[in-house]
C-alpha cells in the first residue's frame, strides 16, 4: 500500500543544518519503521513525491538513494521504488541435533529446495577414503547442490556417498529432495555425526551461488555421518550464508 496523499506531509525545515534530502529520508524511514509503509509497497514516482513534499526531484532522488543504501528501499529499473520486506530472522540450527536441511527449513514453515550443481561417480580421494572407510578402488557418488528456503539460496552442500551402499541413485533423485530421507529409505539413516565448523570469506563463485557479495561471511562445515550400526555413510562439506544461518549450541556445567 502507499500512504494517502496527506500522509506524505513531512516537517521539513529549510533553515536546519540537516540537508533537506536527509530530512526527507528520515521522514520516510520513520513511516516504514512505524508500519505505515508495508514491505513490498510501491512509492510514488520521484516527480509525484517531489510535488507532494514541495521539494525538488534531485532532493527526492538523493533521499531515496540514501534509504536504498540502508536497505529500507529497493529500486527496480523500469518498475519503480519499493519498500524492502523486513529481514527474516537467521535460520537456527542446533549443533547437537542431527537433522537434515530439509527438516530445518520445514520447521520454520518454509519450503526446502535442492538444485543439483554437480553429480558424478569416481574413485575416492584420500580424505574421502579415510572418512568413509573405503579402499582406493571403491566407487563413490559426489553430489553438489544449492540448498534453498522458499527459493532463497542458503547453502551449498557437497556430499560424498559410498556407491555400494546407496546405488541406484541419480541426479534427479536428489533434486528438490532430502538426502537423509533417501538414505532412510535404504535403511541408512545417519545416527551419529562429527562436524567441524569454521568461518571463512566466500570466493566469487561461491558468493554468486549464495547471492552475497564476494568476501561475504560464510560458515563452512565438514561432517562425517555413521549409521546406527557404526557404518560411515556420508562425508559432507557445506557452506552456509553467515547472514541467514546460525548454529546454536547448548552448554551445561558439570557442577552440582
Amino acid at each position: 500500500m502507499s500512504l494517502r496523499p496527506h500522509g506524505w506531509a513531512l516537517p521539513l525545515d529549510a533553515a536546519s543544518a540537516t540537508p533537506v534530502y536527509l530530512q526527507v529520508a528520515s521522514g520516510i524511514a520513520r513511516r516504514i519503521q512505524d508500519g505505515q509503509l508495508e514491505g513490498g509497497s510501491a512509492l510514488p514516482s520521484e516527480r509525484e513525491l517531489a510535488s507532494r513534499l514541495g521539494v525538488s526531484r534531485v532532493t527526492v532522488r538523493q533521499a531515496l538513494a540514501q534509504l536504498a543504501e540502508q536497505g529500507l528501499l529497493t529500486r527496480r529499473h523500469g518498475s519503480g521504488t519499493f519498500v524492502s520486506p523486513p529481514p527474516e530472522a537467521p535460520a537456527v540450527r542446533p549443533l547437537g541435533l542431527l537433522s537434515s536441511f530439509s527438516d530445518d527449513v520445514r520447521s520454520r514453515g518454509q519450503k526446502p529446495g535442492a538444485r543439483v550443481l554437480n553429480f558424478e561417480r569416481g574413485r575416492p580421494t584420500p580424505q574421502e577414503a579415510m572418512s568413509l572407510a573405503l579402499s582406493p578402488s571403491d566407487t563413490v557418488l559426489r553430489v553438489r547442490r544449492l540448498r534453498t528456503s522458499s527459493g532463497e539460496p542458503l547453502a551449498v552442500e557437497e556430499s560424498t556417498l559410498p556407491a555400494a551402499l546407496v546405488d541406484p541413485l541419480t541426479a534427479q533423485d536428489v533434486t528438490d529432495a532430502s538426502l537423509y530421507a533417501l538414505l532412510a529409505a535404504r535403511d541408512l539413516q545417519p545416527h551419529r555425526a562429527i562436524r567441524h565448523l569454521r568461518a571463512i570469506n566466500a570466493q566469487e563463485d561461491l558468493a554468486t551461488l549464495l547471492g552475497i557479495p564476494p568476501g561475504g561471511a560464510v560458515l563452512a562445515t565438514e561432517r562425517v555421518s555413521w549409521t546406527r550400526e557404526g557404518r560411515p555413510v556420508e562425508y559432507a562439506r557445506a557452506h552456509y550464508r553467515g547472514d541467514r544461518y546460525d548454529f546454536v549450541m547448548e552448554l551445561q556445567g558439570d557442577g552440582p
